[in-house]
């Protein structure tokens, strides 16, 4: 396919970088350096302009295109370049990244014939709605184009200590990591489990539920009263969206505006907090230690992981961080924090999925980024349907097939169908060698 990109930032250079694989990708942007390095490391071709403005467009003029991907900081320069970008070109499908969610309500995009609109912080928000339909859970993953979910129990009961994971498992449910000790492996059959292990299921949610069941003692039943530092746009929509499940809300801001402005919008469904005092304080003052869950939503890693480390200290059960760069997110779950990714990790994970390459293989790094998650669907035109995967021949490996919840080893005697999806399981030693593997079959 061919795809233009407009944006070089991280997202867009995530974007070319796993796209320019199988794809013919162009880059546009007016950031002349950051052109130059994303076209050092990776096989794209370079416009160099600015988006706004049709002249940049002209080495692409009458040319004809798979996918238009606007990924600019900009909603603004964004909605402009699908406009522009029609009288330029012929482009298939357009997608589109936007902060502001007034887009999602308006006609704005259908009028102007974008195919799909992604909003980065109602996505990061989605995140916590997910740890909120799991509150026993460590952390929940999701997976494009199933139900099937990663989710994470720490072991915390000795009546399931020294179990075998077999004891968990069945043809909807498989155990797919453990992590010990800060170690990542994937476990044999013959496995036995033990006080403080990190557990990581695979199998829809509501049958996973039913097999872990009070396996951390520690979590609480259900989420009643949250804390959610932070009342920048990103604090506000995982508000809403904690007030949407019926949780109680507390919302801690030092800026005075910010604060003004979450009253206006929380109205009175939220506890709006101005304070410039210590944590340790504002915990007792505040009375924040009663809370089941504290987020952490600021733009710097560096506060996030300290704000939640205070929490962590009062004895909150469950704390969140938000993760903005991915150089803190081993830290960050070495330090026991529950991970939820960044608008912007959210924003291209979401375009991967949008864009629908069969020739796409998605990865998902859990377990701090030990783990590795390699994922490749089975569209309607793939060459693999009729066919049986061969075996992933390395240990410390789990390849399996997921087919409507069914889960089925690899090789397992059947036969690829449409809609089936390949998952991979691997420790990061092993991601290329994976990665050779799901791409060749």
């Amino acid at each position: 396919m061919k795809i233009i990109i407009a944006g070089a930032g991280q997202v867009g250079f995530e974007l070319a970088r796993v796209l320019s694989a199988h794809h013919d990708v162009t880059v546009i942007d007016k950031d002349t350096e950051a052109l130059e390095r994303i076209h050092e490391l990776i096989d794209i071709f370079p416009v160099a302009g600015d988006i706004e403005n049709p002249d940049t467009y002209r080495a692409l003029y009458e040319t004809e295109a798979d996918i238009f991907v606007a990924v600019t900081d900009s909603d603004e320069v964004n909605l402009l370049s699908t406009l522009i970008i029609n009288d330029i070109i012929s482009v298939k499908k357009k997608l589109i990244r936007l902060r502001n969610n007034y887009f999602a309500k308006s006609g704005i995009t259908q009028t102007l014939g974008i195919t799909e609109s992604v909003f980065p912080f109602r996505l990061a928000a989605e995140t916590i709605r997910l740890l909120l339909a799991y509150p026993e859970a460590n952390n929940v993953k999701k997976f494009f184009g199933t139900e099937v979910k990663l989710i994470s129990i720490e072991v915390d009961n000795p009546d399931y200590e020294e179990k075998k994971i077999t004891f968990f498992e069945s043809s909807e449910v498989k155990i797919v990591g453990i992590e010990r000790d800060k170690i990542f492996f994937i476990p044999s059959a013959d496995e036995r489990i033990i006080h403080g292990d990190l557990l990581y299921f695979l199998g829809k949610g509501e049958v996973v539920e039913g097999l872990y069941s009070r396996l951390d003692l520690k979590m609480p039943h259900r989420i009643r009263n949250a804390v959610v530092f932070g009342a920048k746009f990103l604090g506000l929509e995982i508000a809403r969206v904690l007030i949407e499940e019926g949780v109680k809300v507390k919302v801690v801001e030092k800026d005075l505006e910010l604060c003004k402005r979450a009253s206006e919008r929380l109205q009175e469904n939220a506890l709006v907090i101005n304070s410039h005092y210590d944590e340790e304080i504002l915990y007792r003052e505040e009375n924040l230690a009663d809370a089941d869950m504290v987020i952490a939503t600021g733009k710097e890693d560096e506060e996030n992981i300290v704000r939640s480390l205070q929490a962590k200290e009062v004895g909150i059960p469950k704390v969140v961080s938000i993760n903005n760069e991915h150089k803190y997110y081993n830290l960050m779950h070495r330090l026991g924090i529950i991970v939820a990714r960044g608008p912007r990790t959210a924003t291209y994970y979401t375009m991967l999925e949008l864009i629908a390459s069969r020739s796409i293989i998605r990865e998902k790094h859990f377990c701090g980024g030990q783990g590795v998650a390699l994922i490749r669907k089975i569209y309607p035109d793939s060459l693999l349907i009729g066919k049986e995967p061969k075996a992933f021949k390395e240990k410390d490996a789990l390849a399996l097939i997921e087919r409507e919840g069914m889960l089925m080893p690899v090789p397992s005697g059947e036969m690829l169908q449409e809609g089936d999806i390949l998952f991979l399981f691997v420790s990061q030693k092993l991601q290329e060698k994976g990665k050779e593997w799901i791409s060749s079959l």
